[in-house]
């Protein structure tokens, strides 16, 4: 005779056996895992081959979503505020390419030759500085630690030059990566801002009906949350780098526009990318001359200041609620496993990750009152209110 277990009931089962079977299930289907791993190898390529042209996808439906549904609004014809949506953002990027692109390439390829010896007249000057300090000594050693570790890395690669064609492999795979992306991207988004509900009946009717209701949960909370901070985070992109270069040519600070360029693209990347984009124009400024150099830092860091406390308040709100040391290691973690795509669009990854656990989550502690409610219960379990 069976005896009441609200564990085994919580669990699916009816005796203590049904444990003692998940038990051995779980421990055999890891070894078996572990033995097929190539099998899932493949599916690892396709996804870090997809992954990136569907979220671009996603950044352009819903950067465009809003002017197509709009104009939709105003008796405009869906398709054709579409294609004009296209035509002018594809005008706005060829004007502007013939415009700043000549700019552009000239103070990257200065810059970029330039910036060696930037550094080292930087070194060279901090090494000067100290000399009349008590801490000459220390910075010393460190400089000499650091040429050391320079020339050990120059003599690796010399010793080790064969090895150069694998580097330049993954090159021309971050090339064809980016290329692959911005091609296929509009493509994707096209047709999902052409007919999305047309895109999310058909999801739903190859789902189970017993799931739609969870499933409709799950996907609102995702187009709310992701496409949020999508659209936020390019805007709030595009305004810092506008804002910099203003301010960089108000200053008159050396190639303004690739240094501006730069910053609000790198500020995709939470945190590393602006200190990313602050070295090399700190080396610039410095080379200019000292008053530049204090005008430099006074600008980079009131202009951060105010787009971190007006502009991504009003812009990207709170709606992911992701700590900054999170962000750090989901960046690290994702840079390891898919290099610089994780980089790029790790945030948004693990955004969805964790609004999947979210979901699940509360579909567990609804189960848990349900079984051990006469023990107390959650405060909340609305995937809404955790998920928020």
């Amino acid at each position: 005779m069976k005896k009441d277990n609200s564990l085994i009931d919580f669990l699916g089962g009816k005796t203590a056996y049904f444990i003692l079977g998940l038990i051995s299930l779980a421990a055999i289907t890891l070894l078996l895992l572990q033995q097929i791993a190539f099998v899932f190898r493949p599916f690892a390529v396709i996804i870090g081959t997809t992954l990136p042209p569907v979220i671009f996808a996603m950044i352009l439906y819903y950067v465009l979503r809003p002017v197509v549904d709009f104009a939709e609004r105003k008796q405009v014809p869906r398709l054709l505020s579409l294609i004009l949506s296209y035509g002018i953002l594809l005008g706005l990027l060829v004007l502007g390419g013939f415009r700043l692109f000549p700019v552009l390439q000239q103070q990257a390829v200065d810059l970029v030759a330039s910036l060696p010896g930037y550094a080292k007249d930087f070194q060279h000057s901090l090494e000067n500085f100290l000399s009349q300090t008590p801490f000459a000594p220390q910075f010393q050693q460190m400089m000499q630690s650091l040429d050391s570790i320079t020339d050990d890395i120059f003599a690796f690669i010399s010793d080790n030059w064969q090895d150069g064609f694998k580097g330049l492999g993954s090159i021309f795979s971050t090339l064809s990566t980016v290329g692959i992306t911005l091609f296929t991207g509009p493509i994707i988004a096209f047709f999902l801002i052409k007919n999305p509900q047309k895109i999310h009946d058909s999801l739903m009717a190859i789902i189970p009906p017993r799931f739609r209701q969870d499933i409709q949960q799950l996907l609102t909370t995702a187009d709310q949350q992701i496409g949020a901070f999508l659209k936020g985070q390019v805007i709030a992109s595009v305004l810092l780098g506008i804002i910099y270069w203003l301010c960089f040519l108000l200053i008159g600070l050396p190639f303004a526009t690739i240094i501006a360029l730069a910053a609000g693209i790198l500020n995709i990347v939470p945190y590393i990318g602006a200190f990313l984009a602050f070295l090399p124009a700190l080396f610039v400024a410095f080379q200019d001359s000292g008053f530049m150099v204090i005008k430099f830092v006074i600008v980079w860091f009131a202009v951060q200041l105010l787009h971190g406390d007006l502009v991504v308040p009003r812009v990207l709100g709170n709606r992911l609620n992701i700590h900054p040391i999170t962000i750090l290691v989901v960046l690290l973690v994702m840079g390891d496993l898919l290099g610089f795509v994780g980089v790029v669009f790790g945030i948004p990854i693990y955004s969805l990750i964790k609004i999947l656990v979210v979901f699940t989550f509360g579909k567990f502690k609804q189960r848990y009152n349900r079984f051990f409610g006469d023990h107390g219960k959650y405060q909340e379990t609305d995937f809404f209110d955790e998920g928020s």
